[in-house]
């Protein structure tokens, strides 16, 4: 399905909001997976929000700038898997909340001073993108947790939703193995939708 190319949507940013208009040759794109994790939301939190430990991710950062889980600070993870190769990339959270019953929704970006990665296909570049991590205390041990990607490239759109399904179903198997989801967990479950615009 086709997202619509509206010149007046505002530019795309961390709270531009979706859809937005990414630079002129450029394609949109609007990756999101939902899933539900039979645990506990603090135990979710603890081991996805912290912003510079990402071994949940299959990833760990080479470099940090800044204090850990403030805004601004930028951790830059090596190798990083997308459907289009994998890349160095650096990103700089730009939200944290923590929220009363253990959930949170935090948000990073590209680092614009690092952009545009350019494919090693040299069949096209990533321009930006944009995640947000939202969880929900849904019952004692069910936690609903939703990753949202737009972003902007040339060449074909990334997949985001590839490596977030990986990721979530990662953290599934980790504390199923911990003892510590004894409710029920649906595995992840992504869309991904892109455009020739806005622009």
């Amino acid at each position: 399905m086709a997202v619509p190319a509206y010149d007046y949507l505002s530019a795309c940013s961390t709270n531009s909001g979706t859809p937005c208009r990414c630079p002129t040759g450029t394609v949109y794109a609007e990756s999101s997976v939902y899933a539900v994790i039979g645990a506990a939301a603090k135990e979710v939190t603890a081991l996805t929000l912290d912003f510079f430990d990402t071994a949940w991710l299959g990833a760990t950062p080479y470099a940090t700038n800044g204090p850990d889980n403030t805004v601004g600070s930028t951790r830059s993870i090596a190798n990083f898997p997308t459907t289009e190769g994998a890349y160095n990339v650096t990103e700089q959270l730009t939200k944290r909340q923590l929220l009363p019953n253990g959930a949170y929704i935090q948000r990073f970006e590209l680092l614009k001073s690092t952009l545009p990665i350019e494919y090693s296909a040299k069949n096209g570049s990533l321009n930006g993108y944009w995640i947000t991590y939202q969880t929900n205390s849904v019952f004692e041990y069910e936690t609903s947790v939703i990753s949202s990607v737009y972003s902007c490239a040339t060449g074909h759109p990334i997949d985001f939703g590839a490596f977030q399904r990986f990721a979530w179903a990662n953290l599934i198997n980790t504390l199923t193995q911990q003892g510590k989801a004894p409710g029920q967990s649906i595995q992840p479950q992504s869309v991904q939708q892109w455009t020739a615009g806005p622009n």
